[in-house]
């Protein structure tokens, strides 16, 4: 318990691929919302409940002396120390789509790069493959030059395993990468992939 808490304070917050301390929490967090007895309400781990009004610091400070939350996380070390999973276990590590690494993780827990695997963690220490989650994402800034966007389709563009595109955005994505877009017509002319198609025809 003493080294999950570790594990927990050294935690950066974040469900990048090298987050350690990430699945612990995923894990201690998934045990949280659980009945404490059959029939009884859904327990709330929290101090300060939501708040519509202060949507960004709340719900907040966490029921650490509670024992329901104490025994949570003793639940959640159990099923690593058990399986010799070790507390450290990152996001790179735990989950992937077709062997790319993939960082992100459950709605619950509030990420901006969600995530749904399918199905509990393995005693092998790994998520069944990630099968849906942040799909297109755009970052655009308003300039006075005109739009400057980055784009990146997780899941890539083809369906196809034979095809160039069937995993090249998801492994962008893996590695933090964007699209750089193409607004004006210079910037498309100097696309050096840029193909232009004539089409002639009656009605």
């Amino acid at each position: 318990m003493r080294e999950a808490c570790r594990t927990l304070e050294k935690w950066n917050g974040r469900a990048t691929l090298d987050g350690e301390g990430a699945v612990l929490w995923r894990e201690f967090f998934s045990r949280l919302g659980r009945p404490t007895k059959p029939g009884e309400p859904v327990f709330s781990p929290w101090r300060v409940p939501f708040d519509p009004a202060r949507p960004l610091t709340t719900p907040s400070g966490l029921k650490s002396d509670d024992p329901t939350v104490r025994q949570a996380l003793a639940d959640a070390v159990l099923r690593f120390r058990s399986n010799r999973i070790p507390l450290t276990l990152t996001p790179g590590q735990a989950q992937s789509y077709s062997s790319i690494p993939i960082p992100g993780c459950t709605e619950g827990e509030g990420c901006f790069d969600r995530v749904r695997t399918g199905g509990p963690l393995g005693t092998d220490g790994r998520y069944p493959e990630v099968n849906t989650g942040s799909s297109f994402m755009m970052a655009v800034e308003l300039t006075k030059d005109g739009p400057r966007t980055r784009t990146v389709l997780t899941y890539s563009l083809s369906a196809n395993p034979a095809s160039p595109h069937h995993t090249d955005q998801t492994a962008l994505f893996s590695r933090g990468g964007w699209v750089t877009e193409r607004f004006t017509p210079a910037e498309i002319a100097a696309d050096p992939h840029l193909e232009t198609v004539t089409v002639h025809g009656g009605h």
